[in-house]
């Protein structure tokens, strides 16, 4: 092979898809699909974490939509708040708050001490585009949820292309009048049936002919000798020419011999591993919402999804509704040493103590764990990430993807990286 790529998560299949040549993906788990992969419980399918494709890129979406039928969906997001439900994004729906909360709000957003300030932290952002009332009711305490992290020690990378919100939205907002927030999220795309691997499914199957992709390999080593790399695996070593990796950065640097300061900057890179429950129940006071944000620390969980929202291949055929909440945690932290079953019986006494789904109503439950899910940008992340995707260029390995570059991509912007990378590397290959 011309081309060895680490990881067959979305990032790797896709750029596999894009290049104009064979490639070899080697990938450590028994299925492809990485953050990609769904699983079902009786018969209906649901992802690591609720996924939703759309962009703002045009071309970028044609491409994703063109690999698998899907069904288009209007967005229909709650907060959570109070034992009432609040229009998403909060600052749309301050109408729904008590009349206190509501003045405070809208007063600190028209009135903010801190507008003018440079933002250098993710907390100082929120304070500076969106004020006190909105930041300290609902934005500190769900980031600070979510994260597990202080947002006063995460950069602004996260947030800073969130617009700020027209003052007149907020002020009619404040009013009752319904205004719309992020309008580019607004309408959103999800495979027919499937779930989300069906994307994964579909550019395996694509691939085929130039791409061969091995599961199950323990990467041990990775070296470069006489202008070819070589990975040693527990079921042989593959070579090739070209390296790209598109697996985490903890795991590739783990295989390669790399100088003490780069090494240490990976050790520094902070990130959340991620609790799924799924429950099933009769009947549940979530209304017709696909997503649910908690920002109650009471709570264990952070978002609840709906799967029925997702279209009719994703609701029971006996009626009533298939759930997903998400716990993130730290690796090290408290939460990952509770047993899942006891994550579990948490989150279920915590649905029925919200009035969102009673016990008495429940079906059936299942709980996995993942251990990479989301990128921390603390206030180091640019400095220490710079430092490995350098050296590895220097060295001669490219980065594609989530974990890989470690960046929070979503599934439009690893395609973008993917189609970029490969019409990079399909030029260079007329050259």
């Amino acid at each position: 092979m011309d081309t060895i790529i680490l990881g067959a998560g979305l990032a790797g299949l896709s750029l596999a898809y894009f290049l104009k040549r064979k490639t070899l993906v080697l990938e450590k788990e028994s299925v492809p699909g990485g953050l990609c992969r769904s699983y079902t419980l009786n018969g209906i399918y649901y992802d690591i974490g609720p996924h939703a494709l759309f962009s703002k890129d045009v071309t970028v979406l044609e491409r994703i939509l063109e690999l698998t039928p899907t069904n288009r969906l209007r967005r229909s997001n709650k907060v959570f708040y109070k034992n009432r439900f609040v229009k998403y994004p909060f600052e749309n729906d301050l109408y729904s708050l008590d009349p206190d909360e509501r003045e405070y709000c809208l007063k600190e957003f028209l009135s903010n001490p801190y507008e003018h300030y440079p933002a250098h932290t993710m907390l100082q952002f929120f304070l500076k585009t969106f004020g006190e009332g909105i930041t300290k009711l609902y934005l500190q305490p769900y980031n600070e949820k979510i994260w597990k992290f202080d947002p006063a020690f995460m950069d602004t990378q996260m947030v800073e292309r969130i617009p700020k919100p027209p003052p007149e939205d907020v002020v009619a907002s404040a009013k009752g009048v319904p205004t719309e927030g992020y309008l580019h999220q607004l309408y959103f795309h999800y495979p027919v049936h499937g779930g989300i691997q069906q994307l994964i499914t579909n550019l395996l199957t694509r691939t085929q002919q130039k791409t061969e992709v091995m599961t199950g390999l323990v990467i041990e080593n990775i070296f470069h000798e006489h202008g070819i790399w070589h990975v040693v695996t527990n079921r042989g070593t593959f070579s090739a020419s070209e390296l790209i990796n598109c697996m985490p950065l903890h795991e590739l640097l783990h295989c390669l011999d790399v100088p003490p300061h780069v090494r240490c900057a990976c050790d520094s890179l902070k990130y959340n591993s991620l609790h799924i429950v799924v429950l099933q129940c009769s009947q549940d006071n979530l209304g017709d919402n696909f997503a649910v944000y908690i920002p109650d620390k009471s709570a264990l969980f952070h978002r609840v999804s709906k799967i029925n929202f997702l279209g009719s291949n994703y609701c029971r055929p006996g009626g009533g509704s298939t759930v997903l909440a998400e716990i993130t945690y730290r690796p090290g932290s408290y939460l990952a040493d509770i047993p899942p079953d006891e994550i579990k019986k948490t989150v279920i006494r915590d649905f029925d103590r919200l009035g969102l789904i009673r016990e008495a109503d429940l079906l059936d439950s299942a709980v996995r764990s993942f251990q990479y899910a989301y990128v921390i940008y603390d206030v180091a992340h640019r400095e220490h990430t710079d430092c490995i995707l350098n050296h590895l260029a220097e060295i001669g390995i490219r980065c594609c993807g989530r974990f890989a570059e470690f960046e929070y991509l979503n599934m439009d912007a690893v395609v973008q990286r993917s189609i970029r990378l490969a019409t990079l590397l399909n030029g260079a290959a007329h050259e």
